[in-house]
Parts: structure tokens; sequence; C-alpha cells
């Protein structure tokens, strides 16, 4: 990298993305270890987008956050289970999770305690997308939500 940016440039392993998402499902912890306080995940998690914001969003070419998304601290929030795109983030209300930029994709749902990470890391091309190349993996993401939400609980 050319310059040290926040949101770039993150390297990790599958077991460490997996803790991260599995946090947002312990109340802060990840097998009995302590990474966030409550309160800190709830500033996470809560949307801090207002009504305004979320409607301008359209003009900025991300108008799920308007029909059923909030964003929190460094996550999409489902604010409206009906109206959340599922592949930014469905589950729930109060799923959260997020479509990284070159495919590492995520969300974890409190509501059926689930966490779902897809990590392909390419860029999206829309000449693939045009031809259905990659369709399955999306459709895949919501057969997901739809058996997750299936189980009991």
């Amino acid at each position: 990298m050319a310059y040290e940016s926040g949101g770039q440039g993150l390297w990790s392993t599958l077991d460490d993305y997996l803790a991260f998402a599995r946090m947002f499902l312990g109340a802060g912890a990840v097998d009995g270890v302590r990474l966030l306080r409550p309160e800190t995940l709830a500033l996470m998690t809560t949307n801090h987008l207002s009504d305004i914001q979320r409607a301008e969003s359209k003009l900025l070419g991300m108008p799920v956050f308007a029909a059923g998304h909030g964003f929190g601290m460094g996550v999409a929030v489902v604010l409206n289970s009906e109206r959340a795109e599922p592949l930014l983030c469905g589950g729930g209300v109060g799923a959260v999770g997020w479509p990284g930029g070159f495919g590492g994709w995520w969300q974890a749902d409190p509501d059926d305690v689930s966490v779902l990470i897809f990590l392909a890391h390419n860029t999206i091309e829309l000449d693939q997308l045009a031809k259905g190349i990659g369709l399955g993996v999306y459709e895949a993401t919501i057969q997901f939500r739809a058996l997750a939400s299936a189980l009991p609980r």
C-alpha cells in the first residue's frame, strides 16, 4: 500500500473473522473471552444515521440504507427485516454485517444465532454478473438466511 488506510488492506484469517462475527452474538464475548464491553457493542450495533441521511443515501448509490438498514459503527444494521437487502446484510432486526468491496462479505444475526462469512476477494465485474457468473453464490446467501431463520430456537 502506498499509504495507511483504515478501510483497506486488512489481513486476517477465517478463524479471526469468525471470532469477530461471533462477538456480535455473544454480547461482546467469544468463548468466554470478553473482547468488547457491552456498551461498546451497543454503540457499534445502533443505527447512527438519521431518517434524512438514510433517505439521502439514495443519491449516493446506497438506496438500501433507506429501505431496511441503518449504519452503526462500521457495520450495516438491520432496522426492518422485511425491507432489508440480504446482500448488504439480511436477517432479523439487529443483525449486522457488511459486504466488502472485494468480495469479503459477512453477517451475524443474534435473532437466529447465525453467522455467515463469504470470502471471494475478487472485485465484482459487471460484465460477469450480466452473464450470470457469480449469481449462484449470492443466491446461496439468500438460501442460508431462509434456512437459518427456519431453525427452531
